[in-house]
């Protein structure tokens, strides 16, 4: 489930904390049978209640839900970020935009909500705003993963080579255990076609942090293919691509491994699945209608 669905969480108070608990374990069906034995609904019950049954894929009650907690408690800060995590968790993030926009009018500079508004933005393609609103949140909290990771997700895809090897070397300063510094000063290097052996170093240890992150495989795949290494390219790469199915430029150059090792029907396999996941991209994704001018908002699959 999108990160965003647990930023109410950080915010939330301790007033329901069995059914909190409940939904921080994955129990969203437990959670609601605890939520449904307390007399009083407050703000902080239907916030709740709002999460639970947006971890049982049910937009829409999760949406009145929060809408119910800020009918309570207007200045409620978890209300507005669950309301907007629904969405933007569910491919809407212009609607997420309009309600961390809203809230941000209650509560200048806090984190969560430019957190919020950046990865909204990135998600509209909007990425100076974008960035703006990431550094803010970096700013004042340099060592703040979920900022760092969207920020430099942004640098890599605009082959920012050289600003991103300055934020993730300053990331690395505040944060020396979370593993995508690590990966994505890598991946800076390998753009910048620094030596391999320190990319590989830096990749080594992203994976003693945590040993399924695909994206490291597959950039070691890519620096073993080009370095004619081609066994250790296809090892990396088949790891990549079996943590992340998804993943189109593993499945690329993992098939383009195998026709340097002279496997060609490997190779026309994984060719085709990078075929299958374009095609795939292409479908719109499902999103969910939004309303707001005064009355409950709204949340339909379309």
């Amino acid at each position: 489930m999108h990160v965003l669905l647990c930023l109410a969480g950080l915010a939330v108070g301790s007033s329901i904390p069995a059914a909190e608990q409940a939904i921080a374990r994955g129990d969203y069906r437990g959670a609601l049978e605890i939520l449904a034995k307390v007399e009083t609904r407050s703000a902080a019950w239907h916030v709740a209640a709002s999460r639970a049954y947006d971890g049982l894929e049910d937009p829409a009650r999760a949406v009145e839900e929060a809408e119910k907690a800020l009918s309570l408690e207007p200045r409620n800060l978890a209300a507005h970020l669950q309301l907007a995590g629904i969405f933007l968790s569910r491919n809407t993030p212009q609607a997420a935009l309009e309600i961390y926009s809203e809230a941000e009018s209650l509560f200048p500079k806090n984190l969560l909500i430019q957190l919020g508004k950046g990865l909204a933005l990135k998600e509209l393609g909007r990425y100076e705003e974008a960035e703006r609103e990431l550094l803010a949140c970096l700013t004042g909290h340099p060592g703040f993963a979920l900022a760092f990771d969207a920020l430099a997700t942004i640098y890599l895809h605009q082959l920012r080579h050289a600003e991103l090897k300055t934020l993730a070397e300053q990331f690395l300063k505040h944060n020396q255990l979370d593993y995508r510094g690590y990966y994505f000063l890598a991946a800076a290097l390998e753009g910048l076609e620094e030596e391999p052996e320190e990319i590989h170093q830096l990749l080594n240890t992203s994976l003693q942090h945590n040993e399924r992150f695909a994206a490291a495989y597959a950039l070691r795949g890519k620096l073993f293919l080009r370095q004619g290494a081609i066994d250790q390219a296809i090892s990396a790469l088949q790891r990549a691509v079996q943590l992340r199915p998804d993943l189109a430029q593993a499945h690329l150059q993992l098939a383009q491994a195998y026709r340097k090792a002279g496997d060609e029907a490997s190779a026309q396999r994984h060719f085709a699945v990078v075929r299958e996941i374009k095609q795939r991209e292409l479908v719109p994704r499902p999103s969910l209608r939004y309303r707001r001018s005064g009355q409950p908002g709204t949340a339909v699959q379309k």
